[in-house]
């Protein structure tokens, strides 16, 4: 009774006289501010919670700040922390996103100013009251959508606060569960450094447990905030890729689509299931988890690639994408999962060339399978690649972007794989019809010879240009760059020359095939197109095939004509002249009807056309707006699903990389005479057999191997050259020595010579000394002195002598040390494989 006595008197005033919502909301934002017990504050928030729907704006200019105070006062009180968490979140949800003066966002701005107001939050999660919890992640998430920037970065200041965050996850409540979820796919959609640190909580593992619990992609729409989550923490970041992939995540993945058939069987079998919007949602979310971890030109890719079809993803995703009664949407996801997983890797794409899968049941107006057809025979995975691409299977029609996705598919089969692309111009040719398959009304088709139908027959396909368009896509895939698949391309003719018809080579029917459609005025622009990539394709650095196209001259006059012909469309006057282009500048044969000369000739009047066209097509919608992966937007294909129009794609990615890339060289290569044109020496003119496939890691051997050899080489160079430096030193020494002994030798004779004088000078003193000695003593002073100073002389000379004798000596010692030095360098010249020459030997000796 108290409370509600409190509450009433703060309405109603002391002497019981009404007063006006401002001063009440004063009166109380005041009593948050000095009141001392705990009831009282607890009146007050709960009374202010009664009037901020009402008056939200005066109730947040006047007690914004005492609300704030309260929550930090009193957390721990359940009851007023309920309250605060709902008046503040009211305060703080914005009623206008275009509004940028919207109350929400001033009290929101307010609020997280001090990032102690976000850490307190984080804090009181660690009640375990439902309301409590419930509160604060609706609080966060409201304040995270007004200013996300902002609060990751308060989150990011609290050690635990993340952490907190992800054990929302493990609340047995579902409510709190899934209101947790979705503030962390809030929280994770653009901030690397939060998503490695909730990656790092084994957030994975606790959504693969929850997807589990909700029974995979037929689950509800946790399934799919689930898997949200973790598209945001792996697009785009490879380091929680390798977390995700090093926990063996990757692994589930194949029973997170629920696959059914058996791997043991010989071929995937066809299957019908339910498709509810929510299962749609969750399949393709789990699709495009698969294209995330297999992005093209990624690092990761193929690690990836590798785990995954260890862990048996082809099964699941081929049965989706070619052999189920799936959606459109889940199709198209299901095909370029397909193209993800084995682009550029030559054991993955060997693989999905072993597969063979059930052909889709023929189904009758009502939608059920037709009795009285009987089923196709099962066929190469590639072969249902190619029907899908060219809406040839019967009964069914795939869309656009389910086709789109299905060409893809098949570039994606032969990308860096040279012997793939062999293999499947090898089935250009029609398949024998055997007797073993006379009891079905399909006859067998190759992949190669499925295309070639197409392809021939364009006047079938009128309401459908896009057969012939991704016909000749998959087919310039099948060639490009590999000029052993465009000579067993160009080997094929058509015409029984039994029956009187003139054998035409497959390069002549495609161009007859071209003339018809662009004289055709009903033709949609996307068969000639498709035509022409294929040509530029195909003549595109290979001489040999240029030869076969002039080998019949009326085609440059025909392209001449096209190009010249204002009532084509743009786009295919542009692909003329770039076709004529090719074929000027690899027109290395003289033996042409139309030499480089010649066309020189045709060409040099129309420069200026020819300039105009190119940079016409180099600026084009067409050429600008070609969508990476021949990916058709969502947005096209309802445009073409309600309109009955076709989707804006005219020219494949790859084909306008390599258009942009030889843009300028062709324009210079029409400018340039015959006679400063260089014979083309490439793989064109002298094909050889492919090359075996070598693993990256036995090239990288290969690569370590040269490099240690180089290094080897260079050390023996450089040790060479410091044993000729060695050498010539030697040798100048032996001279000097030499010298110095000739020398030596000269002046020991020499003194020798004044030896002997002396010797002799000597004797014949002391002979006259004795004589005198003899006779009475008279000594006589100035011989005395003589002697003594030849005595001194002699002694002198002597020393000198022997030093010379000494110093002879070393020499000698140190000339037959050096001798030994010559040999040992000369020998090891020799094991290096350096000649000595016998003068040098005799020289030495």
């Amino acid at each position: 009774m108290d409370f509600f006595s409190r509450g009433y008197t703060a309405l109603r005033g002391e002497r019981g006289q009404p007063q006006s919502a401002d001063e009440t909301i004063e009166k109380l934002a005041d009593c948050l501010e000095t009141a001392t017990l705990l009831e009282d504050r607890r009146a007050g928030v709960l009374s202010l919670k009664g009037l901020v729907r009402d008056w939200p704006e005066e109730v947040g200019n006047k007690s914004f700040p005492g609300l704030i105070k309260v929550l930090h006062t009193d957390y721990k009180d359940v009851d007023i922390t309920k309250s605060l968490l709902e008046t503040i979140t009211i305060l703080c949800t914005v009623q206008h996103q275009q509004d940028k003066d919207d109350k929400g966002f001033k009290f929101t701005d307010y609020f997280i100013e001090d990032s102690r107001n976000v850490t307190i939050l984080l804090d009181i999660l660690e009640e375990f009251d439902f309301y409590v919890r419930y509160n604060t992640i609706k609080l966060l998430s409201t304040l995270l959508a007004n200013r996300s920037k902002r609060i990751q970065e308060c989150i990011l200041t609290n050690p635990m606060g993340i952490s907190r965050l992800v054990d929302m996850l493990d609340d047995k409540r579902d409510i709190i569960r899934n209101e947790g979820l979705l503030l962390l796919i809030g929280l994770t959609r653009s901030n690397t450094e939060v998503q490695k640190i909730v990656t790092f909580q084994a957030t994975f593992e606790k959504l693969l447990a929850v997807i589990e619990e909700q029974e995979g992609i037929s689950g509800d729409i946790v399934v799919q905030d689930s898997l949200t989550l973790m598209h945001n923490l792996l697009r785009y970041n490879v380091s929680d890729q390798v977390y995700f992939r090093e926990t063996s995540c990757i692994q589930q993945i194949p029973g997170l689509l629920g696959y059914v058939g058996d791997s043991d069987a010989d071929h995937v079998p066809y299957s019908f299931e339910d498709w509810p919007p929510q299962k749609i949602a969750n399949t393709v979310l789990v699709l495009q988890l698969i294209r995330i971890l297999t992005e093209p030109d990624s690092s990761s890719t193929p690690i990836n690639q590798k785990v995954m079809v260890q862990s048996g993803i082809l099964l699941p995703i081929v049965q989706l994408g070619l052999c189920s009664n799936a959606p459109s949407i889940v199709r198209t996801e299901a095909l370029y999962s397909i193209a993800y997983v084995v682009a550029s890797n030559i054991d993955n794409q060997l693989m999905l060339g072993k597969i063979v899968v059930a052909c889709p049941p023929v189904l009758n107006q009502d939608g059920q399978i037709d009795a009285n057809v009987a089923p196709g025979i099962p066929r190469p995975a590639m072969v249902s690649l190619i029907s899908i691409a060219v809406n040839e299977d019967r009964g069914v029609s795939y869309s656009y972007s389910s086709r789109a996705a299905a060409t893809y598919a098949v570039y994606s089969c032969l990308e860096e794989n040279p012997d793939a692309q062999l293999v499947l111009a090898s089935t250009l040719k029609t398949p024998p019809e055997d007797n073993v398959n006379s009891s079905y009304t399909d006859k067998p088709h190759s992949a190669g010879s499925l295309l070639l139908e197409v392809i021939e027959n364009w006047e079938q396909t009128l309401s459908d240009p896009y057969k012939v368009w991704f016909a000749c896509d998959i087919l310039s895939h099948i060639i490009r760059n590999n000029e052993r698949a465009k000579e067993i391309a160009g080997s094929i003719v058509f015409g029984d020359e039994a029956n009187g018809e003139d054998p035409v080579p497959l390069l002549h029917q495609i161009v007859a095939q071209l003339l018809m459609s662009t004289k055709n005025p009903s033709t949609n622009a996307r068969i000639p197109i498709g035509y022409l990539c294929l040509l530029c394709t195909w003549l595109h650095e290979s001489p040999a095939s240029v030869s076969l196209f002039l080998a019949e001259s009326t085609h440059v006059q025909f392209l001449i004509q096209e190009m010249q012909s204002s009532t084509n469309d743009p786009t295919v006057q542009g692909l003329v002249a770039y076709l004529l282009g090719i074929t000027y500048e690899y027109n290395d044969d003289p033996s042409t009807p139309l030499d480089r000369a010649k066309l020189q000739a045709i060409f040099s009047s129309r420069l200026d056309q020819f300039n105009s066209l190119l940079a016409r097509l180099r600026d084009s919608p067409a050429v600008k707006n070609a969508p990476q992966y021949l990916q058709i937007s969502a947005e096209d294909e309802s445009i073409s699903n309600t309109t009955h129009s076709l989707p804006s794609l005219l020219l494949d990615s790859v084909f306008v990389d390599l258009f942009k890339s030889n843009y300028e060289n062709i324009q210079k290569s029409i400018k340039k005479k015959p006679a400063k044109f260089h014979k083309i020496e490439s793989r064109t003119n002298s094909p050889a057999p492919p090359s075996p496939v070598v693993s990256d890691e036995v090239i990288q051997n290969y690569k370590n191997t040269i490099e240690e050899q180089l290094n080897q080489i260079k050390s023996l160079e450089s040790k060479v050259s410091e044993l000729e430096v060695s050498l010539q030193t030697l040798k100048s020494n032996d001279e000097l020595i030499k010298n110095e002994l000739t020398l030596a030798a000269t002046d020991k004779a020499s003194l020798e010579e004044q030896v002997s004088d002396l010797k002799t000078k000597l004797a014949a003193a002391e002979t006259e000394a004795a004589k005198k000695s003899s006779q009475p003593p008279a000594v006589d002073e100035k011989q005395a002195a003589l002697i003594k100073e030849l005595e001194k002389q002699l002694a002198e000379e002597k020393a000198k002598f022997a030093d010379l004798e000494k110093e002879q000596e070393d020499l000698l010692v140190c000339m037959g040390e050096q001798d030994l030095d010559v040999k040992k360098y000369k020998k090891r010249l020799r094991d290096l494989g350096e000649v000595v020459t016998d003068s040098e030997d005799e020289d030495d000796e």
